[in-house]
């Protein structure tokens, strides 16, 4: 069994009906086409594929398609089919990109060798493109899955394969990373000037059928080449999930994440998320041998923004993390990173190893007074001048307001 589907482009039909029938009962999917040009204007160009070519066609000849197909995407394999003796038309397919030919007539045997072999090929390509595609989006700054664990490798390979417009569901528990992994997804399938629309599913609830379908259409056509996200999806009905799925999303993604899918979409007779590709994401205690590289990226990432040196980790440290059980999973091992980046001088590691038994509020409630406690300290250095102060701490002058308004200080108060 092949999990590839084929494309069979011949003008004999009775050729077209053999071919299929004997891969068909090889349990590998076939899509014919009588000629041409309606193949090639009905294969996805950017999902390289295994084609099968006759050569001699009215209108367009198999060589003539064989090389547009690979003007758009080179990384296609193509297997022409040539007559009994047409040496020189085999030789200048191969020469123009075939990756073999078939002279007519030709056994079954024959035939699966050839696509095996192609499928062969079109492995290793996949594989060449995923790598690089891999090492693209590790060498960006921003939101990264960060992970050598089996079941992160398989979830970038997989969103890298996507095709890039399908709609998908990211399945995990609060703090698995679904928003990360979200922007991961729109990252590699949009361009650079395309947005991400964050959208909480509660907005949605409080909306009627043709408001909801509306509002989300109208977001789709601002949006066109982008990604609207939804979050907090597991408090939408049935028939909210129905209304999204009937949207036509012009060009824009859609995204879905829920902590979990409620019993009323899963017993559905007719699912409407089996509309959607599901993506379920693991806890960190299922990821153990991603936390220590998880750690030292948070950590680092914490010392820069408020211009530290970041703490030297040791091997003990990362090892008593990784047989903590992280029921707050990635957000919970985060605020652990900003509290080992902030920490005193004299507060030692094990010190805050130790509170990783305590209630898991202890975490934000810590790094809260550690940026009090920064915050204090900028006001009185800059006399309460915040322009400077945004400066030094590298954030916009909304987010400074915000977390002077939080922590309830008065720039007025500082000044001299």
């Amino acid at each position: 069994m092949l999990d590839q589907t084929i494309y069979l482009i011949d003008d004999e039909p009775t050729i077209r009906d053999a071919i299929s029938q004997a891969l068909l009962i090889e349990q590998i999917h076939v899509v014919t086409f009588p000629n041409a040009l309606e193949a090639f204007s009905t294969i996805d160009m950017t999902t390289p594929a295994i084609v099968i070519t006759d050569i001699h066609m009215p209108v367009m000849t198999g060589l003539d398609f064989m090389t547009q197909l690979l003007g758009n995407n080179p990384h296609f394999q193509v297997i022409v089919l040539t007559g009994y003796g047409d040496v020189s038309t085999a030789v200048t397919a191969m020469k123009s990109g075939a990756c073999d030919f078939l002279e007519k007539p030709f056994s079954t045997e024959k035939l699966l060798a050839s696509i095996y072999k192609a499928q062969e090929k079109l492995t290793l390509v996949r594989e060449n493109i995923w790598l690089k595609k891999e090492l693209e989006m590790q060498s960006q700054v921003g939101p990264k899955l960060i992970g050598h664990s089996k079941a992160i490798v398989d979830l970038r390979r997989k969103l890298i394969e996507l095709e890039p417009r399908l709609p998908i569901i990211f399945v995990g528990k609060v703090g698995t990373g679904k928003r990360i992994a979200a922007q991961y997804t729109h990252d590699i399938h949009s361009s650079p000037q395309a947005e991400l629309y964050p959208l909480s599913a509660y907005t949605l609830c409080e909306l009627q059928e043709c408001e909801l379908i509306d509002s989300v259409s109208k977001l789709a056509d601002h949006y066109q080449g982008g990604t609207i996200y939804i979050h907090s999806a597991e408090i939408l009905t049935l028939a909210h999930w129905q209304q999204l799925l009937t949207i036509n999303m012009n060009n824009c993604r859609l995204i879905l994440a829920t902590n979990t899918l409620p019993q009323e979409i899963e017993s559905s007779q007719n699912q409407p998320t089996s509309l959607l590709y599901h993506f379920s994401l693991p806890e960190l205690k299922d990821r153990r041998e991603d936390i220590g590289l998880l750690f030292k990226h948070f950590v680092r990432g914490a010392a820069s923004r408020y211009q530290l040196q970041p703490p030297t980790i040791k091997n003990y440290e990362i090892q008593q993390l990784e047989s903590y059980e992280w029921p707050e999973n990635i957000k919970q091992l985060r605020h652990y990173a900003e509290m080992r980046a902030l920490k005193p001088a004299e507060e030692s590691p094990e010190v805050l190893l130790s509170e990783l038994t305590t209630e898991s509020d202890s975490f934000s409630k810590k790094t809260e007074r550690f940026e009090h406690s920064l915050l204090m300290d900028a006001l009185q250095r800059h006399n309460g001048r915040l322009k400077e102060i945004q400066q030094e701490l590298q954030i916009s002058r909304k987010t400074l307001y915000d977390k002077l308004k939080k922590h309830q200080l008065d720039k007025s108060h500082f000044k001299t």
